[in-house]
């Protein structure tokens, strides 16, 4: 159990930083729909982090597979 909530938590941050990290490379494209996609991507990277953080926790996955 706390293996599952430490790895969703990483799962979580992780995410989010991948979000955040390619919505300012799509702002940087200077591409009108790349622009608004990375906008969307920065604004809600923590939302998509946490969306990611408790799929990971109540799919029930855990690492290393047991």
């Amino acid at each position: 159990m706390l293996s599952r909530v430490v790895l969703s938590i990483v799962v979580a941050v992780i995410v989010t930083l991948l979000a955040a990290l390619l919505g300012g490379i799509l702002i940087t494209l200077s591409v009108e729909v790349a622009v608004t996609i990375g906008k969307w991507m920065k604004e809600y990277a923590a939302v998509l982090g946490v969306l990611a953080g408790l799929w990971w926790f109540f799919s029930g996955r855990t690492w290393p597979t047991k």
